[in-house]
């Protein structure tokens, strides 16, 4: 992936006003020159609040997760959603990527336009627009591949549809999505499946290149049912795959592409779907994991395979927001400079792992602190036993980096002592 092929002021823009946390500075200061500045963020040299990236959990991580994939023998195309940062995507695959995923025909132009050269666009598209560009994008690059989502017959007769009105000059390739009962997009029975692959096989216009599925979404009452149930989905998943290939439906190919795993249950994909496969052809395991690259502190920390709860081998969390004690207008009451515009609130509210003092003394604060409520600047965080003064730095880890992302569109990273080193562009 090839980021230098867009201008410099695009990933490495002069830091001026338009990016919150950044102070400003004197004379021509770009991202690209951002170490020569000396900044700290502890030594109050950022604006607050301030959202950074800890450049050695992100070497950590990347390292964890690719040495997993190769020695399983699998492939890895990273969610590109979560982070929208092509930095780190080109990172991901330096460290042996097979491609990147995409959640919509927008997020695609982006990754093709910073030179990514497989996309895997993780849905169905079915507007004729986005269907065109796809189209487009792959007559003026042919080398290029791209692959998006089917789960129905409605689905790809429209893709047809407009495929025919652009003339398109290739087959555009496509994996029969497999869906689970209550859960969103993907076939929901088998001979679902099986009609779908065939209108695919039949159009002329598609060409069937594996199945995909996702098993996140499952969820039942205790972690043992959860998993349980995701086996049972990867199975069926792995039926379906065996009955296209029964059907000669990939004969033409010389690989088959299943595709499942999140940043939540990939061990689980690894274990179901690497058993030795009976259809003739070589399977390719792809594995979607996007949040893994930074982690957080909360709800992958729980349910990640490299997690606290589930892991040996553990990753580290990369992200962390710091904000100013404002105000202490009760005992038990502290209002901290951050909200809703700068952490991610979906899954859990932010944890508190660091305190500095007005004096520097940093410290851990041993539960005595807790985030309970978020405006959209501010925290509330609940004191108990802990002379917190105004003026202190509170630092926190999120939980569920994929709604952390899309609020800084600059992120700092930062070495362990908190000097600024690197900053990184996100496009949402």
């Amino acid at each position: 992936m090839n980021t230098s092929a867009m201008n410099d002021d695009v990933l490495t823009p002069r830091l001026d006003w338009r990016w919150k946390g950044f102070p400003p500075a004197a004379g021509a200061v770009t991202a690209d020159t951002i170490r020569e500045q000396k900044w700290n963020v502890l030594a109050g040299d950022m604006l607050l609040p301030v959202m950074v990236m800890k450049e050695s959990a992100l070497q950590h991580n990347l390292g964890t997760v690719a040495s997993f994939c190769r020695e399983r023998g699998v492939s890895l195309a990273p969610h590109g959603k979560t982070t929208m940062a092509p930095q780190l995507v080109r990172r991901q695959f330096d460290y042996g990527a097979w491609a990147v995923c995409a959640a919509t025909v927008s997020q695609a132009r982006i990754f093709r336009a910073f030179g990514a050269p497989r996309v895997l666009i993780a849905n169905e598209v079915v507007d004729a627009a986005a269907i065109t560009w796809i189209a487009q994008e792959k007559d003026r690059h042919p080398e290029v591949e791209l692959y998006s989502l089917v789960d129905s017959i409605a689905g790809v007769s429209l893709m047809i549809e407009a495929l025919e009105a652009h003339r398109m000059q290739s087959q555009l390739s496509v994996l029969v999505e497999i869906g689970a009962p209550g859960a969103r997009a993907g076939c929901r029975t088998a001979d679902e499946a099986l009609a779908v692959a065939d209108a695919v096989a039949g159009s002329g216009r598609l060409r069937l290149a594996g199945v995909e599925g996702y098993e996140g979404i499952i969820h039942r009452d205790g972690m043992d049912a959860t998993l349980a149930a995701i086996d049972t989905y990867l199975d069926t998943v792995r039926t379906v795959t065996h009955d296209l290939a029964a059907r000669g439906l990939f004969a033409d190919q010389s690989e088959v592409i299943v595709s499942a795993g999140g940043s939540a249950y990939f061990d689980r994909v690894v274990e179901r779907l690497t058993e030795p496969w009976d259809i003739g052809i070589p399977a390719r395991i792809v594995l979607r994991s996007g949040c893994y690259l930074t982690h957080d502190d909360g709800h992958y920390d729980r349910l990640s395979p490299f997690g606290s709860v589930r892991g040996d081998a553990r990753l580290r969390p990369a992200l962390e927001v710091w904000g100013a004690v404002l105000s202490r207008p009760e005992p038990e009451l502290a209002i901290v400079g951050f909200g809703k515009r700068d952490v991610p609130y979906d899954r859990e509210l932010p944890v508190i792992r660091k305190v500095m003092t007005r004096r520097g003394d940093v410290r851990s604060p041993d539960g005595g602190l807790v985030v309970t409520a978020l405006d959209d600047q501010h925290a509330y965080v609940r004191v108990e036993g802990d002379m917190l003064e105004v003026g202190a730095l509170i630092g926190c880890g999120i939980s569920h980096p994929c709604t952390a992302f899309d609020k800084w569109p600059l992120i700092p990273v930062v070495d362990d002592d908190y000097n600024v080193i690197d900053a990184v562009r996100t496009f949402f």
